[in-house]
């Protein structure tokens, strides 16, 4: 009797992981995006999110599996920006950079989410991009109801007084 190769045994559930990446992977990519300002970083906390879930996929259990999902996704972005708030050490302090050319005198959006914390910027994420209600946004981030509502409610305040002020630009009157 002959073996016959069939290559590596693909587990039974990877079909409906593979799904649910393909249904939620550009929704996780803008999220993460706003918590982070960059793609490229939230390309790699997206990544970071599925490879992990991968990892704890049998044992997800499918009720649970998109507050868990954005709980591992949260996690990564807050770990990625206390990453890059380590100081580099350096011989001489840099000269100070010029403020980048006003297009306008007001910030765009994501400029002006840069202002605020990443945890604001995660509950104003998953509130209004991911459109979770406050019961969700306050399990996924494991914070009282009442603390997400007025978390939400002073980060929205933040973001429109930065909106709303006019930038100082470079160009002398």
């Amino acid at each position: 009797m002959s073996v016959e190769q069939h290559g590596p045994r693909v587990p039974a559930w990877e079909s409906a992981y593979c799904d649910y990446f393909h249904a939620r992977q550009r929704g996780f990519m803008r999220t993460s995006y706003a918590i982070l300002g960059s793609w490229p970083a939230a390309e790699d906390a997206t990544q970071t999110t599925f490879t992990q879930l991968y990892v704890h996929w049998p044992r997800i259990r499918p009720g649970g599996l998109d507050a868990y999902a954005r709980r591992i996704l949260v996690n990564t972005c807050f770990s990625a920006v206390r990453s890059r708030r380590r100081e580099l050490v350096v011989e001489e302090v840099p000269e100070a950079s010029e403020p980048p050319p006003a297009h306008d005198q007001r910030l765009d959006l994501f400029d002006a989410l840069r202002t605020l914390s990443p945890r604001d910027r995660a509950v104003l994420a998953l509130r209004f991009l991911d459109d979770l209600p406050v019961a969700e946004v306050a399990a996924v981030l494991r914070l009282p109801e009442g603390t997400v509502k007025s978390q939400t409610s002073r980060a929205l305040d933040r973001l429109q007084a930065v909106l709303a002020t006019p930038q100082e630009t470079s160009h002398d009157h």
